[in-house]
């Protein structure tokens, strides 16, 4: 799981920010991802969904929108 490195300090600082903010689960994240990352987004989306898993971001719907560059970005996410 090459996305794995990519995905658990996504996970990890969405969960603190949430959780500071008073939030019971996180219900979507949008991201955009660098085409020179090299990944494959059906891939990114099923990697989250299991490192997901036990956390406020469990069945969190991901939207990825690409750009030219070589990082992860959280854009947003929407919490209840």
């Amino acid at each position: 799981m090459h996305e794995s490195h990519l995905i658990e300090p996504v996970i990890k600082g969405i969960s603190e920010h949430a959780q500071r903010e008073g939030a019971k689960k996180v219900t979507k994240v949008r991201l955009k991802i660098g085409a020179l990352v090299g990944v494959n987004e059906d891939t990114f989306k099923e990697t989250f969904s299991v490192l997901a898993k036990g956390t406020m971001l469990e069945g969190a719907e991901v939207e990825i929108t690409d750009f030219p560059g070589t990082r992860v970005e959280v854009v947003s996410f929407d919490v209840e």
